[in-house]
């Protein structure tokens, strides 16, 4: 049996968006008409492929990143840090600790029904379990 979470695509403010397939569109992943933007996954190709499929997919994407990162493409002069913009603009984000305790959380999840996880699928489960308060 497979399983599938289910996805649609959605528009980001700012940021290319074909409606009629959900996709931002791109050239090998990089966003068409943005500069220093890229994508990967389902919101690159659509709702379709498997784990490596995405794999292969981000490789591609992190090549293109890399390629303009040694071009100086990707410098711009910060006038801040990262996580200060983010809080100004008040979004709501998960560092790599945090990833590491959703890890963390979907494996003692899947542990006592015999799978490798069960994975959280809602904002709030993922941001409660990423940034514990």
């Amino acid at each position: 049996m497979l399983r599938s979470v289910g996805y649609q695509g959605v528009a980001l403010p700012g940021v290319p968006f074909d409606e009629r397939r959900a996709v931002i569109p791109n050239t090998g992943g990089r966003v068409d008409g943005a500069e220093r933007t890229y994508v990967a996954g389902w919101i690159k190709r659509g709702p379709s492929g498997v784990i490596g499929t995405n794999k292969k997919d981000a490789t591609e994407t992190v090549d293109l990143l890399l390629d303009d990162a040694r071009a100086s493409r990707l410098s711009v002069e910060a006038t801040e840090s990262l996580e200060t913009l983010l809080d100004r603009k008040g979004v709501h984000y998960v560092e790599y600790t945090g990833w590491q305790a959703i890890d963390a959380a979907e494996r003692a999840a899947g542990e006592p029904r015999g799978r490798p996880r069960v994975k959280l699928t809602a904002w709030e489960e993922l941001l409660r379990a990423g940034r514990p308060i």
